[in-house]
């Protein structure tokens, strides 16, 4: 008895320690549960590895689409964020069927948004992230997800907004006043619900004033008043207004 209960054992080990690696007999299913635990422990570089076993080994089976997601989400988690893009798309284009196209579609979006920089620097992540964002809208108008979708967008309009109001800026002190004015129109026509729309207004009437054009100083002012009325700036504007002469208001 004794001899056959360390023989169970020695059996038990065994079978645990194989179980601890891949074996040429798992089916999809027991590949992915290995892939997915290593996941889940955070082991997100090793479980990329194996992710992309399962999806290349068993491109037809029920869980390739979970497997690709997962695939997605371990270089997601490990910051890989132009690979974790490329992996979502695989799943979105390859999979359009997937109960996890939704889900991988917003990722992708996340993604892009992940690579966005700084105002200063070139955008094109940005954009790519809000085409993707409303499209992820688009494609699922009822997804739990969507007013964070929408949190998003504004949030990258308004950085597309800063960088325009910036170039006008660095344009009106360099006195190239009048690509300052294309720039500060750029902000208020395409950026007009960003909170640098009524930064961008009183930027118009600051340089209509460096060109002592007061007519359109004038006009701007009146522009502020009645498109910001609630705006933190109107005491600045008000304090500008009054170097302009009164018969410039007339005109108005």
């Amino acid at each position: 008895m004794i001899r056959k209960g360390l023989l169970l054992l020695i059996a038990i080990l065994i079978m645990a320690c194989a179980g601890t690696r891949p074996q040429p007999d798992w089916t999809a299913e027991q590949y992915f549960h290995y892939a997915k635990k290593l996941f889940d422990d955070e082991d997100y570089y090793e479980a990329a590895d194996q992710l992309t076993v399962v999806t290349l080994r068993y491109p037809g089976s029920t869980i390739a689409d979970s497997a690709q997601y997962y695939l997605a989400e371990a270089h997601f988690k490990m910051k890989e964020y132009l690979i974790a893009a490329a992996e979502f798309e695989k799943l979105i284009n390859n999979m359009p069927h997937s109960k996890l196209v939704p889900l991988a579609q917003y990722k992708l979006a996340l993604s892009y948004y992940k690579l966005s920089p700084r105002p200063e620097l070139d955008q094109e992540y940005t954009l790519k992230a809000i085409r993707q964002f409303q499209y992820f809208i688009e494609e699922n108008p009822t997804h739990p997800l969507k007013e964070d979708a929408l949190k998003k967008i504004a949030e990258l309009r308004d950085k597309l907004a800063e960088k325009e109001f910036k170039n006008a800026d660095i344009y009106r002190k360099m006195h190239e006043f009048r690509a300052a004015i294309i720039y500060y129109d750029q902000v208020l026509q395409k950026y007009y619900d960003t909170s640098w729309a009524d930064d961008a207004q009183l930027g118009k009437i600051e340089t209509y004033l460096q060109m002592d054009d007061y007519a359109s100083a004038a006009k701007e002012v009146e522009k502020f008043k009645a498109q910001f009325p609630n705006s933190e700036l109107m005491k600045k504007v008000e304090k500008l207004a009054k170097k302009i002469p009164q018969k410039f208001y007339e005109q108005t």
